[in-house]
């Protein structure tokens, strides 16, 4: 009976991974079903969205804190797009205890109950805190722990793809930068700078400015961060400011094709 039910919730699950990185297999369906809320109601697990997040976190641990934090920073990118958040506990979770942290954390969204951590063990997973995405036709998307830098640019990265705002190269680029030569400060900042391009590419300059500057506080020494600041405020039609640096980024690199060229399309505009 009891591989009965969570073949009912999840599906049928076809595979799944090695010990520390176990989750359902990419694809699986998840079946929508009711859930008690932390409020005392029901509500279904999936939407009639593009992404369902859904959010593993228990309110006695420290990790699940940071992640709610970070991803309360990543719902405001998301305003008016096709994604729904849940919040899902274990349904042993003291009431009091959850309702005070998602009121510390700032982070939004319904929380639903999972009892015995049926779903939870139906999906595979063993570790907490964790996202997991769902699609409009509740296949199984992407599955992220909890990471301590750049847990935000990641999960947007992950439900960017899912919206199909972005391409398996551009995700790639957010998901596994260049390697970092110069210790953590320089991966943070490649990662931002990726995220930036891709902002960028969808046109989305005011978020591209915000991910490109975050990249040049971590790394003012990265060139091409410096070229996309550049490019950025040249499309924002600010090339007073896109000058400095474009001939910031080819100073640190001379053979930027990115900062020669904005560097010119700038000054034949003046």
């Amino acid at each position: 009976m009891k591989i009965t039910a969570l073949l009912l919730l999840v599906g049928l699950v076809a595979a799944f991974q090695p010990a520390r990185a176990a989750h359902a297999a990419i694809g699986t369906v998840v079946a929508s079903t009711e859930m008690p809320t932390l409020d005392g109601g029901k509500a279904p697990l999936l939407g009639n969205v593009e992404a369902n997040v859904l959010v593993f976190f228990r309110p006695d641990q420290e990790r699940s804190l940071g992640a709610l934090r970070e991803l309360a920073r990543c719902q405001q990118e998301f305003a008016g797009k096709s994604v729904r958040w849940l919040a899902l506990v274990s349904g042993s979770a003291a009431p009091p205890a959850v309702a005070a942290l998602m009121r510390d954390t700032a982070f939004a969204a319904p929380v639903l109950l999972d009892d015995g951590d049926t779903l939870y063990g139906s999906l595979g997973l063993d570790l907490h805190p964790v996202v997991v995405i769902v699609g409009r036709d509740q296949k199984l998307a992407a599955f992220e722990p909890f990471r301590a830098l750049d847990y935000c640019p990641v999960i947007g990265a992950r439900i960017r793809h899912v919206l199909h705002e972005i391409s398996d190269a551009q995700l790639g680029l957010v998901l596994d930068p260049p390697k970092a030569t110069q210790g953590g400060s320089a991966q943070v900042a490649r990662r931002y700078r990726a995220l930036a391009e891709v902002q960028f590419k969808n046109k989305d300059y005011d978020k591209a400015l915000d991910s490109v500057r975050k990249s040049l506080a971590k790394d003012p020494l990265l060139a091409p961060a410096q070229a996309l600041l550049g490019q950025i405020l040249s499309a924002q039609g600010n090339c007073a400011d896109a000058l400095p640096a474009f001939n910031q980024a080819l100073a640190l690199d001379g053979a930027s094709p990115a900062a020669s060229e904005g560097l010119e399309r700038c000054k034949s505009a003046r």
